[in-house]
């Protein structure tokens, strides 16, 4: 069976763990390097329990049917398209923390604390991302960067620009550390990271340093599929553009905004950017 080319080595990386580690009690080392080489297996037992381990949903990685039970993997893209409601619904399953590996807590905490600042509680955010950064181990260098973002966040709800802008300068400090290659392998938290902190220049009244890092965002989101985040980029720039009085980049801004709703086929998503076209 051919699986989706990287998806599995990928996922492995961004969690910070070994081939050991996922493979353990499942199958041999060499095997699990085999899979992520050459992207295919012939065993599907084998592929739902590697899935499992590392939160993933199997129609991820292969053109299959699901096999997976809502994991960590699914919770993440519903926050990430707004669809708050139905991620804290099975983010509270009382059975999910009991399918979870020791590693994966802190994700967990964190896409906790994403929806607790979704829905205004951030003391509980704040305190869900403590925990998460005690128990995040210095390999998961990808999710140490989301922690100091939502860090961010979540003081920026408060309009404590002091300690955002540290929490997002040391999400920035070790985005600075990375290679190349790591860098472009983990595009979406970087851009994700260069988008909230954007918004705390916005809201700091320094819309100059906020297009900056828009475009720095930009330029490293894959925007072929990423739909929801370039309009969220998109309207961004668009506020900017609007301070800086910039009117080309004003309306250029919200004709992609609105090109990217269309192409996501999400009608909430349009429907949310309707209202840049009677501006």
């Amino acid at each position: 069976m051919k699986l989706l080319n990287g998806v599995l080595k990928r996922r492995r990386e961004q969690l910070g763990i070994s081939q050991a580690e996922v493979a353990e009690g499942i199958c041999h080392q060499s095997l699990l390097s085999r899979i992520e080489r050459l992207n295919e297996i012939s065993n599907i037992t084998v592929l739902q329990k590697i899935c499992e381990r590392m939160q993933l949903n199997v129609s991820d990685v292969a053109k299959i049917s699901d096999y997976a039970a809502t994991p960590l993997s699914v919770i993440r893209k519903l926050i990430d398209h707004e669809k708050i409601d139905q991620a804290a619904e099975y983010l509270n399953n009382s059975n999910l923390m009991n399918r979870i590996p020791t590693f994966a807590h802190p994700e967990y905490n964190v896409l906790s604390a994403r929806i607790a600042l979704a829905q205004e509680r951030v003391s509980d955010a704040m305190q869900l991302l403590q925990i998460a950064l005690s128990d995040v181990e210095k390999h998961q260098v990808e999710l140490t960067i989301e922690i100091f973002t939502e860090m961010g966040v979540a003081w920026l709800k408060q309009t404590e620009y002091i300690n955002a802008t540290e929490c997002f300068e040391r999400a920035c400090g070790i985005i600075r550390h990375l290679a190349p290659e790591a860098k472009v392998n983990m595009a979406l938290v970087v851009a994700y990271t260069y988008r909230h902190q954007a918004e705390m220049y916005l809201a700091a009244n320094n819309p100059q340093k906020a297009m900056e890092r828009v475009v720095d965002a930009m330029e490293i989101l894959p925007v072929t599929t990423e739909y929801h985040a370039m309009v969220a980029l998109q309207t961004l720039r668009i506020q900017c553009a609007k301070a800086l009085a910039l009117p080309e980049e004003h309306e250029e801004a919200k004709m992609l905004v609105y090109a990217a709703a269309e192409f996501s086929k999400d009608s909430q998503l349009k429907d949310s950017v309707q209202k840049y076209l009677t501006e």
